[in-house]
């Protein structure tokens, strides 16, 4: 055997990798919280259990007074909102640029008897508990805690140097080798001498350099960061897991991916799985891992990129997400998370995860992040990240993904925008929700802190009970059953490797083509190598994981794996539907010869008006987007007007009886017959979801339809009182306001009413007279827009909310006579925060987490959302049967 340093450390290392495969690999079946349900339950869609509610994330960034802990766990689950994820905000989390008051200290004996109590609180109140990972984020440290004393267990790259010497020069022991690159090739192993020919000669010294952040390739660092974090938990809370406690939560955990000419991450046995990956030696290839792509890379560069992306992004996905998930499971738990900068089609090589699918499919609820308003209503050609999750949780055959959503969208955010963001999510395979931010405290600079707020201090939180159960049953509606998607899109990742931002025409493609599949109602999940290459060909059938596609689509890719583009010939000579952006994919940056003619090529637009949709709307709409999910016997069908405009037509319905789910209020309504389907009539932003069976359902009830109106005359309409939210020296106060019986004619708009900085609600109130015919009967009361948000109360009790297109509500039946109907108008904070007032004092502040570093983003957003009131005509219907 060679006993050179070299050798030995060589043979130590695939010895060390080979141990970790193997204590890698999965060890139990997916916890029953994410199992698939077969069968719509009537009773569960109108109250879903807790983890379909929205979480919120529970920011412990202050003193953890038990009273208060209880009081707004409270809060939260009387809102609606039965789900909660508590984040940790310790001092020590960027203490000058957030200054966060965390006390008992994060992970100290004190803080976990905290962490138990709320639990405890939380599981009396039969709320759903996302156990958080991290101390702030990025996950993956422990606040810093896994390098503490520990620093081995750093990030280790290797940088390279010239070495320029005319004199013999020994190789240190600690490096990796001298790599001689002219006159002639050749590599000097450590111990080993090189004398250079002549001054001239270029020789690179590669060697290590280590510190920083934890580092997430190595399973010994992993494994540290279990302990210190997860087995607490578990000391603290373990009677709790799989019951209160289902889902764990690693937020934008990230390594070092290859950052030309400057580095790249080295772990145990990356040379090793190079080698395996690679018709050349990782040594020989050294040099390769230091050129920065441009478009006119050399093959072999890029082939080397291409396996060391490869390499990386394989262990990241099993030393991390493998490892979180096995302990996860082992006590009962499924594990989820996200990356950072998934919404991004470039992410693979911008950011520190290398390959999107890999560490989705290595959660049990994987997720994706929406932040920053990086998709908000109106703009056009959005990302579809979120098919990403939804992909990841099909073909492992589980039952949720989730998104975690609107951090710095801003305290103008509006339950309409809200519900839009949600729908946009949901109908690409998303259903589960965590929302930003419920915080212990805004005392002071945390008025300033990651935004929206929400709490007692947002004008709209007493109204978002509606928002919150809507969520619920639409995540409910699509995750029963099995995923209705027969469409897969390649993503191109390999070509992102081999040629980093220059990929243009790969991932330009890759967007364009899952834009114009949805654009023609048809759902697709994403696959790539890593599936495509074992995927199953059965018949017209290419089968991967848990899901069955009869179709291929593949942008104008270059570099797929040469074991997917044989599956995926295999599959078209079966009579699978395979469909190619301008030419068959290449292999490895080459098109190959001869292969499938089966395969059709053309331009995209073309290629996406071949796939099936899943739904046939008439007439046809590039805005109308369409989910649905397959039970025995049964379909629900959801369909969502992404557009600006409203749409009127039907959907094909191919069931004997159809019934509409109503979201809001739970009720499941039997639909008339209709030759041509289901009728739609949806508003620019609004959602229907239909359950389509071959029996009846008994819990259906008939629709209603309006028979007659009356409308409400202005002049009775008088606004009332109010109260307002102002930011005061050290916290949000409210200050409560009398308007004297202010006529609507005058206190409908706001702006010139109560100023342009008016935050907080408005109660407006009118006498109605139900006539003698109308005793008894349904009531609808209907608005024109609301800015933002309304709760509409009939003789005080309480009938329900309205918070966006179209504004009605249903009234409960009422007796012949005079009542006294209430609609409170909540705007939101936004005119408050970006008040001239306002403005001015927050400038004279200074000092740590003055302001926070999300405030400049969150106000110039919030000036974009200064509103509030109401617009009539205000009317009420009398409901039939229709």
């Amino acid at each position: 055997m060679n006993k050179s340093p070299r050798a030995s450390v060589c043979f130590r290392l695939l010895v060390v990798a080979l141990a970790v495969a193997s204590a890698q690999t999965t060890i139990a079946q997916a916890p029953a919280s994410v199992q698939l349900v077969p069968i719509f339950d009537a009773k569960q869609f109108q109250d879903p259990e807790a983890a379909l509610w929205p979480a919120y994330f529970w920011l412990w960034n202050a003193p953890l007074d038990r009273q208060e802990l209880r009081a707004q766990l409270r809060d939260m689950n009387v809102h609606g909102a039965k789900s909660v994820c508590m984040l940790p905000m310790p001092h020590a989390f960027r203490p000058d640029s957030t200054n966060n008051g965390l006390e008992p200290d994060y992970l100290t004996p004190e803080y976990f008897e905290r962490v138990k109590f709320a639990v405890d609180e939380a599981a009396q109140l039969g709320m759903n508990w996302w156990l958080y990972d991290e101390g702030g984020w990025p996950s993956g440290q422990a606040l810093g805690k896994v390098t503490e004393g520990h620093p081995e267990l750093a990030r280790r790259a290797v940088v390279r140097e010239k070495v320029t010497t005319e004199k013999p020069f020994v190789v240190p022991s600690d490096a990796i080798s001298i790599v001689v690159e002219s006159p002639e090739k050749k590599v000097v192993l450590p111990g080993e001498t090189w004398t250079p020919a002549t001054p001239d000669d270029v020789a690179y010294l590669y060697k290590f350099a280590q510190g920083g952040p934890a580092d997430l390739l190595n399973a010994s660092a992993v494994a540290r960061f279990i302990a210190i974090t997860h087995d607490a938990y578990a000391n603290a809370i373990a009677d709790h897991f799989g019951k209160t406690v289902r889902f764990t939560f690693t937020d934008e955990p990230a390594v070092a991916m290859p950052r030309p000419p400057g580095h790249f991450s080295w772990f145990e046995g990356i040379d090793a799985r190079y080698n395996a990956l690679s018709t050349r030696s990782f040594a020989e290839d050294l040099p390769q891992f230091f050129i920065e792509p441009t478009p006119e890379i050399s093959l072999s560069t890029a082939r080397a990129r291409v396996d060391l992306y490869d390499a990386t992004s394989k262990q990241f996905a099993d030393a991390y997400f493998v490892g979180l998930k096995n302990w996860g499971r082992a006590h009962g738990l499924a594990s989820g998370g996200h990356l950072g900068g998934e919404d991004e089609t470039f992410g693979a090589v911008k950011h520190g995860f290398g390959h999107v699918m890999r560490p989705l499919r290595a959660m049990d609820v994987p997720g994706v992040d929406l932040i920053w308003r990086q998709v908000f209503p109106g703009r056009e050609n959005q990302s579809n990240f979120p098919a990403y999750a939804a992909s990841a949780a099909h073909q492992n055959g589980t039952r949720f993904s989730f998104t975690e959503s609107f951090c710095v969208y801003g305290n103008g955010l509006t339950p309409a925008q809200m519900k839009w963001l949600v729908d946009y999510q949901y109908i690409r395979g998303i259903n589960l929700s965590v929302f930003g931010c419920y915080p212990l405290t805004t005392r002071d600079h945390h008025m300033t802190g990651e935004r929206p707020h929400f709490g007692p201090m947002n004008p709209q939180w007493n109204h978002l009970n509606g928002l919150h159960a809507y969520v619920a049953r639409l995540g409910y509606a699509l995750s029963v059953g099995k995923p209705l998607v027969r469409t897969a899109l390649y993503y191109p990742v390999r070509d992102m490797w081999a040629l980093g931002t220059n990929a243009t025409e790969a991932a330009n493609s890759f967007d364009a083509l899952a834009m114009e599949l949805l654009a023609r109602q048809c759902a697709y999940d994403i696959i790539d190598d890593d599936v495509l290459s074992t995927a199953r060909v059965d018949g017209k059938e290419l089968i991967v994981g848990a899901m069955r596609y009869d179709t291929v689509v593949c942008g104008a890719t270059m570099w797929m794996h040469p074991a997917s583009r044989e599956r995926l010939d295999q599959f078209a000579d079966s009579g699978g539907n395979v469909m190619c952006a301008q030419h068959a994919p290449g292999v490895n940056g080459e098109l190959p010869k001869g292969g499938s003619n089966a395969m059709r090529t053309g331009v995209i637009e073309d290629i996406a008006a071949d796939a099936l949709p899943i739904a046939i709307v008439a007439p046809a709409s590039r805005s109308i987007r369409v989910a649905a999910r397959e039970l025995e016997g049964q379909q629900v069908l959801a369909v969502f007007n992404e557009g600006n405009e409203p749409y009127v037509g039907h959907v094909a319905a191919n069931a004997p009886h159809v019934t509409e789910l109503d979201l809001m209020t739970g009720r499941i309504l039997n639909l008339p017959a209709d030759a041509e389907g289901i009728a739609l009539k949806l508003d620019a932003g609004e959602s229907r979801v239909y359950l389509l069976s071959q029996s009846e359902l008994p819990e259906a009830a008939p629709a209603l339809q309006p028979l007659e109106r009356i409308s409400v005359a202005p002049e009775s309409m008088r606004a009332v009182a109010g109260r307002q939210v102002v930011v005061g020296e050290h916290d949000f106060e409210f200050v409560d306001r009398d308007f004297d019986e202010t006529a609507f004619a005058q206190s409908s708009d706001w702006t010139g009413w109560l100023t342009d900085d008016y935050s907080g609600d408005v109660e407006y109130r009118f006498d109605f007279e139900v006539p003698g015919s109308w005793a008894g009967s349904a009531l609808q009361l209907e608005t024109g827009p609301i800015e933002y948000a309304a709760t509409v109360s009939v003789d005080g009790i309480v009938a329900g909310t309205m918070l966006w297109s179209p504004w009605r509500i249903a009234l409960l039946p009422c007796s012949a006579g005079k009542h006294t109907i209430t609609i409170r108008v909540a705007n939101s904070l936004a005119n408050e925060l970006t008040s001239e007032r306002v403005t001015e004092e927050w400038a004279k502040k200074s000092g740590p987490g003055w302001p926070s570093p999300y405030h400049k983003r969150a106000i110039e957003f919030e000036k974009e959302s200064r509103g509030g009131g109401i617009t009539g005509p205000i009317r009420i219907y009398r409901l039939t049967e229709g």
